[in-house]
């Protein structure tokens, strides 16, 4: 990958067009696009995330979140595709991936397949797709080398997705490695961007599509919490996140471990795939 934050990109004219007269915006995907990590009035450490925050700075006339936590690629064809046609966007936000990667039946091929399906039904209907690329797990993740080392090579795979369907279809990738060096930048969990990171994201998608922000009004972003209360936090839904992803992760990364198997040596570097 290039270090550029956002992948070369053909031009939108159509879309650029549409956008200057209306904004009807959509935000699918998981835990980082429903808004875990910003601030919420109802839900600790949830709130409008860097999808709301956008809609918020651009003035959208509609703007819906049909995100779920704990999503997976293929979860986006049940209920939240569906709800995003019914709506009839011009602009879909989507990140997913993350929970694909921490589960021991990982599969590229389905990804790739989910996210070609859910790319080409949003093009059908004139909607331009901004997909949110994952961040390096070996910087921004918690654990052990070992097991960042293995995490980092399936954000990789999922990553390489993206950047296919960028080339092939009306996608912008934006990539989040300026993001991904700050602290600041980062929830408690390292796992979803603070409020900052997340007003960050809504910037940075806002640029790419060369819209004005239109509000006056700012959205806060500093931190409210203390480090008594972050440690609070770790102690008690980090320890409750690990014990329930260990039923399914740990066993399969041992495997992979003891056997240096990984899922891009057999159906990714086939990559056949990509051309169904």
């Amino acid at each position: 990958m290039n270090n550029q934050l956002v992948a070369p990109r053909k031009i939108f004219e159509t879309h650029s067009q549409i956008l200057d007269k209306q904004k009807r915006i959509i935000a699918l995907g998981d835990s980082s696009v429903f808004g875990v990590g910003d601030f919420g009035d109802n839900f600790a450490y949830t709130g409008a995330g860097w999808t709301g925050r956008f809609a918020h700075d651009v003035g959208a006339t509609a703007y819906a979140n049909v995100a779920k936590n704990g999503a997976r690629a293929k979860h986006l064809l049940k209920s939240q595709l569906p709800a995003a046609l019914a709506m009839m966007p011009n602009v879909a936000l989507v990140c997913i991936g993350t929970n694909d990667v921490l589960r021991g039946d990982f599969s590229p091929k389905e990804i790739y397949k989910v996210m070609k399906y859910v790319v080409d039904e949003l093009n059908r209907i004139n909607c331009t797709v901004i997909l949110l690329g994952l961040p390096d797990p070996m910087i921004t993740a918690p654990g052990p080398i070992f097991l960042r080392r293995i995490l980092q090579e399936r954000v990789n795979i999922v990553n390489e997705i993206f950047e296919h369907l960028d080339s092939a279809q009306n996608v912008r990738l934006i990539r989040t490695l300026q993001l991904q060096n700050s602290k600041e930048f980062w929830h408690i969990d390292r796992m979803h961007p603070s409020p900052l990171g997340h007003q960050f994201i809504a910037n940075h998608v806002r640029n790419s599509l060369k819209l004005e922000k239109i509000t006056k009004m700012e959205l806060p972003t500093e931190s409210r919490s203390s480090l008594k209360f972050e440690l609070f936090w770790l102690l008690t839904n980090g320890t409750k996140w690990f014990l329930k992803r260990s039923v399914d992760l740990v066993p399969g990364l041992i495997w992979l471990i003891l056997s240096n198997k990984i899922k891009r040596k057999s159906d990714w570097n086939n990559k056949e795939f990509l051309q169904s």
